[in-house]
């Protein structure tokens, strides 16, 4: 995925090139898209995709690779969100490498897959994500928030980061809120801590209720912003010392399971 957004003048592609991308993204054939199209054969698909590319200025016509760019800068309409899909490390990883324009033997020999393997795993990520090609793959990727710029996408970047198959991936939770849907990992080993930013004072009490009782979610607090209108944090796992020495101004509205702290700002 490109570093440097461009102006919306820059990302647009004219009406034929545009139909040509999105039954790509949808996953069917140049022999169908070229009927579909009226476009003759399917060099003139293929023509097209490499139009695109220029305008995009991309070095190489990498189907995954186009729409991703599409999509990430209004090229495209992104695809209506659906509810999100959890990705093993692998399978996450590759999904980002072909969004990028690399061929999956290039994510093998980074992983050290022998290209079967590599094969293997395309083709089950490919069926995860209920999708028919490539390109189709990355439509559906942000579909389920894998890629794209919600809050849920860049939480599951930000945890995928932190190593190739955090242990305590089993137990991530996906948090539904009324702002979209956030992703929250147990504390505990190199991370005693964690957080989630959230919009409002309902939202870190729905956040709060939601993960309480699970192991890795304790204990539990909200911190306010320190500015009106910024967002409020629900932290978990080993309070920082400065916390510990707030007053409690009592639980925020009870859970079944477990024990929440409000922790203020003076």
């Amino acid at each position: 995925m490109s570093a440097r957004v461009p102006p919306l003048s820059e990302a647009a592609l004219p009406h034929l090139e545009r139909q040509v991308l999105e039954l790509v993204a949808e996953g069917y054939e140049d022999p169908e898209i070229a009927s579909r199209l009226g476009l003759g054969t399917d060099r003139h698909v293929q023509y097209r995709l490499a139009r695109i590319a220029r305008r995009f200025r991309l070095g190489a016509v990498a189907r995954p690779q186009l729409v991703d760019h599409a999509y990430t800068h209004g090229a495209l309409a992104a695809p209506a969100v659906l509810h999100p899909l959890l990705l093993e490390a692998n399978a996450y990883g590759l999904v980002r490498t072909l969004a990028a324009g690399r061929p999956v033997n290039a994510y093998a020999r980074l992983r050290g897959l022998k290209p079967y393997q590599a094969q293997y795993l395309l083709k089950k990520t490919r069926a995860r994500l209920n999708a028919t090609s490539r390109a189709s793959m990355i439509r559906r990727a942000w579909q389920r928030q894998v890629l794209g710029p919600t809050q849920f996408a860049m939480d599951l970047a930000g945890l995928h980061v932190e190593g190739t198959q955090p242990p305590e991936a089993g137990r991530w939770v996906i948090v539904p809120l009324l702002s979209g849907y956030r992703l929250a990992a147990p504390a505990g080993g190199p991370q005693p801590t964690r957080h989630l930013d959230v919009p409002d004072q309902e939202a870190a009490d729905a956040a709060g209720r939601f993960i309480s009782g699970r192991p890795g979610f304790a204990p539990l607090w909200i911190t306010q912003p320190a500015n009106p209108g910024d967002p409020v944090r629900v932290s978990w796992g080993r309070p920082h010392s400065a916390l510990r020495s707030w007053p409690s101004a009592g639980p925020i509205p009870p859970s079944r399971d477990a024990e929440f702290y409000l922790a203020h700002r003076a």
